[in-house]
């Protein structure tokens, strides 16, 4: 049956999207602002929905735009209205939690409505929108609202639950243009049990440091009864009246110290903001906090939040807060506010203590007042926790601060309520006192100085011994003249408070004697002649003297009493201030006029000449001086700055200018004379054989000159070209030119033509064949161009007849080359062979006898290489002419036979073919039948 119900109320909240909210569940809000830039604020709307309403948070814009929330505004100005939808973020802003998050979780074992429970739960949900006021106007009121409040609420009449919430905000952009509104640090809704004393305070700040003011308001409910859901229903609004009287009490409610039933007991600290009240019946109570903030003493803006207080039958003892004085320093605790000073780290401890064994949690809002804080809480969850601030407030952070710490009983004994009681420890930092000089700390004799003294009030001024007693004008006013005629302490003490330790200040006025000096007569000079110079300083003892020479030019130190002053330019006026200790009204300056000679400028710069060539001095120079120029060598007059010099080699000429009191003014410059050479190439020509290699010797004077550049051109048939003495290689008639040069360019030159000749001009006779044991001649001669003087035939002397003849007779045994040297009438030398051929000698071999018997024939069988032959006497011969003629002698005969050999060499041999007186027969013995030669059997005869 539950899970019906629930789903049935589902089902209601569906059904209720299209159609105007007018569930009871709106259980708090408050709207406070944030400057953006210019004339735009972001404004934030926190909405506190009770849990147990039927219906869910109003829509923003970027949910539903035709029905979404809108803030509303107008002016008192020129009655300008206007409104603007507001965004619903899905996250807090800046954090990753979900918006709409319940405000308390409730006990362990005891959930809220917001989670299932039966105990009053809340959620907290949160709206943006961005406002640009179209004019600065005094008074800006933004407001939105939501239908509809609690049913539940106990002391508001005229049935409440039919009412709609609104909260308004104001600012005054006219005075105060930048301004953001106070925050409330610690969330509703608060729980506290009947009869119980209970403290609780919203944790207003102001991130601006403007003062606030607290007071009850009259919660607030448009009259149409329409929330800002889809429009603005204009700007008229009702305060809502308390019930009559408290059911089952005798109260009667009041916007003072009785807003619901606390038997009167109700009080909230218009400078704090802090509640305490004791409830006398169990309830639901709305309570309307208006803040005020005030800059300079003008309103500039006001906040509201609307919140209720849970009054519930319960026994949770309240705790309480207590600071130990004792742990203060840099400060002091006094009825009931911790007292600091700017720039000065404060530090306090306070304990939250309750009865024993009750489990504590206490937590404060200091990060909403500053970072610099930082509180350290021991003994969490204990029944004392004890919690130590420590702080260092700057000048920003003068005046009232309040620090709230909230306690929570997490002791959670039934019906389970967590009961969270707040507590202000009012922190108020007090400004340092501070002396500020609006003019200098130091002064000369006679002088009237302004002291200023600020960060307090009641203020006493006084001398310390040893100053100028009545030297103030007015020894209670914050702003004093005093004229003292000795250095003098002034003492200022704030007497408005005695908590901070710098309510006292000094000053020492230091009165300083002007310097006493003189810098001398004006005086003349010269360019580069470094001159001591003098202030003549007459110190005062324990003065510190700056000293100041303008301009700084030519001088080493310009800050110096002693500076060297080396000028090289036009004359100057010093002006020369010293400053004792630094004070410039009790500075004093003198003057000093030098005047500078401004010596001699030679613009020659180093040059090379030839020797007899005329250098022009490019100079300018003071008439004041006198010129010497070293060396006097080639110097048309070395008494005079601009002279024309003649150098007869290389010199560096120094001229030096000479004025009584100053350093010699040296300049120079180099001259460097180069000889021009004289050159000798060698003959004016030269014949040379082609081919030969013929060595030059070219000269050149002065030959001591280590800087000459040496060149023959065209050097392609020489073996260098930067070298007097090279080798010429003949290939063809050449002129060939020899140059000298010195880098200033001082040349000699000479040419030798070289005439070359050509060196192919033997013939000799062609070649010459003939047979061994031969002689033959051959010859040799000149080809008609140049005259042959003599020859030489290089090889086989033993076969030459004569190795200088033109035509010599030669025998070699075998073919032979004889090379032949001629020279000619310009000695050139040529070559040539002469050939000759040795034919192959006959050859022809005959036994030198045989015998024969008569009646035998013999035929001739020589060997050789003849193919010819003639045989002598041809009688008994069967033919005279071939190589083996049949011979059939009568007689003993020896026959000749001539013979030649193909290549024409002939020879002669001879045969005796003898007759025998006697015949002989030989018989074998014996014979091989079928083998040659012995086949036959026969009679040998």
């Amino acid at each position: 049956m539950r899970k019906l119900s629930h789903l049935f109320a589902a089902l209601l909240t569906l059904l209720s999207f299209g159609q105007e909210a007018k569930a009871t569940h709106a259980a708090g809000a408050e709207l406070v602002y944030t400057w953006i830039t210019g004339s735009t604020y972001r404004f934030t709307f926190k909405f506190y929905r009770d849990c147990s309403g039927a219906a869910t948070a109003p829509l923003g814009v970027n949910q539903n735009t035709a029905t979404g929330l809108r803030f509303c505004y107008y002016n008192s100005c020129n009655n300008v209205t206007g409104d603007v939808g507001a965004v619903r973020p899905a996250l807090y802003p800046g954090t990753n939690v979900p918006n709409g998050t319940p405000v308390s979780l409730g006990c362990p074992g005891f959930p809220t409505v917001c989670d299932g429970g039966t105990i009053p739960g809340y959620e907290e949900w949160i709206y943006e929108a961005d406002i640009t006021f179209p004019s600065q106007c005094d008074h800006w009121t933004v407001y939105t609202s939501v239908n509809a409040r609690n049913n539940s609420i106990d002391n508001l009449g005229q049935n409440p639950g039919s009412k709609v919430l609104r909260v308004d905000a104001t600012l005054n952009n006219a005075y105060a243009q930048g301004n953001n509104s106070p925050k409330f640090t610690i969330k509703p809704v608060p729980y506290t049990c009947v009869n119980t004393p209970f403290t609780y305070n919203n944790g207003a700040i102001d991130a601006d440091g403007d003062s606030l003011s607290f007071e009850l308001a009259y919660p607030l409910h448009n009259p149409n009864l329409q929330d800002n859901q889809g429009g603005c229903p204009g700007a008229a609004t009702v305060p809502i009246d308390y019930a009559p009287n408290c059911t089952g009490c005798a109260d009667t409610f009041n916007n003072v110290d009785n807003p619901f039933a606390t038997n009167y007991t109700f009080s909230l600290n218009p400078f704090t903001g802090q509640m305490s009240f004791t409830p006398i019946v169990q309830s639901e109570n709305v309570v309307s906090v208006k803040v005020s903030e005030y800059r300079n003493g003008v309103l500039i803006g006001t906040v509201i939040r609307d919140l209720q207080m849970i009054i519930r039958p319960c026994n949770v003892p309240p705790p309480d807060v207590i600071v130990d004085p004792a742990s203060v320093y840099v400060g002091t605790y006094i009825n009931g506010q911790v007292e600091g000073c700017a720039n000065q780290p404060m530090h306090f401890c306070f304990n939250a203590v309750s009865l024993p064994n009750r489990i504590l949690v206490v937590d404060d809002n200091h990060e909403f007042i500053d970072n610099n804080i930082t509180v350290t809480y021991t003994n969490q969850a204990t029944d004392t926790v004890t919690g130590c601030v420590d702080w260092l407030p700057t000048t920003a952070d003068t005046g009232l601060h309040i620090f709230v710490v909230t306690v929570k009983d997490s002791t959670c004994e039934p019906p389970g309520i967590p009961i969270t009681n707040t507590f202000t420890i009012p922190i108020h930092i007090w400004p340092a006192t501070e002396v500020l000089i609006m003019g200098p700390d130091t002064i000369c004799p006679g002088e009237l100085v302004n002291l200023i003294a600020t960060g307090g009030a009641d203020y006493v001024w006084t001398v310390l011994p040893g100053g100028s007693v009545g030297s103030v004008n007015d020894p209670n006013a914050d702003s004093v003249m005093v004229n003292p005629t000795v250095t003098t302490t002034y003492v200022v003490e704030s007497t408005i408070n005695t908590y901070c330790d710098k309510n006292r200040d000094t000053i020492t006025i230091v009165v300083r004697q002007p310097p006493v000096f003189s810098l001398g007569p004006d005086f003349t000079t010269c360019v580069n002649n470094a001159t001591q110079l003098n202030t003549n300083l007459v110190p005062v003892t324990g003065t510190n003297y700056s000293v100041t020479w303008s301009p700084s030019t030519y001088l080493d130190d310009p800050n110096s009493n002693t500076p060297v002053m080396n000028p090289d330019g036009a004359d100057i006026t010093y002006i020369v201030t010293i400053i004792p200790d630094g004070f410039i009204p009790c500075g004093r300056t003198d003057t000093l006029n030098v005047t500078i000679l401004q010596g001699f400028d030679v613009t020659n710069s180093d040059t090379a000449i030839c020797i007899g060539d005329t250098v022009y001095v490019n100079a300018t120079g003071d008439t004041r001086y006198t010129y010497t120029w070293s060396p006097a060598i080639g110097v048309s007059d070395p008494t005079i700055v601009n002279p024309y010099i003649v150098p007869d080699t290389a010199h560096t000429y120094i001229v030096t200018a000479t004025y009584p009191g100053c350093a010699d003014s040296i300049q120079l410059f180099n001259i460097d004379a180069q000889p021009v050479p004289v050159v000798d190439a060698g003959p004016d020509e030269m014949i040379v054989c082609r081919g030969s290699r013929t060595q030059l010797n070219a000269t050149y004077t002065p030959s001591g000159y280590p800087y000459y550049t040496l060149t023959w051109t065209p050097g392609t048939q020489l073996t260098a070209s930067d070298d007097p003495a090279p080798v010429f290689i003949a290939y063809d008639t050449t002129m060939l030119h020899f140059v000298v040069t010195t880098p200033a360019g001082c040349k000699g030159e000479d040419s030798i033509k070289m005439n070359v000749v050509p060196n192919d001009f033997l013939e000799v006779s062609q070649d010459v064949t003939m047979c061994p044991r031969d002689t033959v001649q051959v010859f040799v001669q000149g080809n008609g161009t140049t005259p042959l003087v003599s020859v030489l035939w290089l090889q086989d002397f033993n076969y030459l007849s004569d190795p200088t003849s033109l035509s010599p007779f030669v025998s070699p045994i075998a073919s032979a080359s004889y090379a032949v040297v001629g020279t000619d009438i310009n000695g050139c030398t040529d070559t040539a062979l002469a050939q000759v051929i040795v034919k192959a000698a006959a050859i022809i071999e005959l036994p030198d006898s045989v015998v024969i018997y008569p009646g035998e024939s013999y035929q001739v069988d020589p060997t050789g290489n003849c193919l010819y032959f003639t045989w002598f006497p041809p009688m008994g011969l069967s033919d005279d002419k071939i190589a083996n003629p049949v011979a059939t002698p009568e007689v003993n005969t020896r026959d000749y036979v001539d013979a030649a050999a193909e290549t024409g060499c002939a020879t002669r041999d001879s045969i005796d073919i003898i007759l025998a007186p006697d015949s002989y027969i030989d018989v074998p013995n014996a014979f091989s039948p079928g083998s040659q030669p012995n086949a036959i059997f026969k009679p040998v005869y």
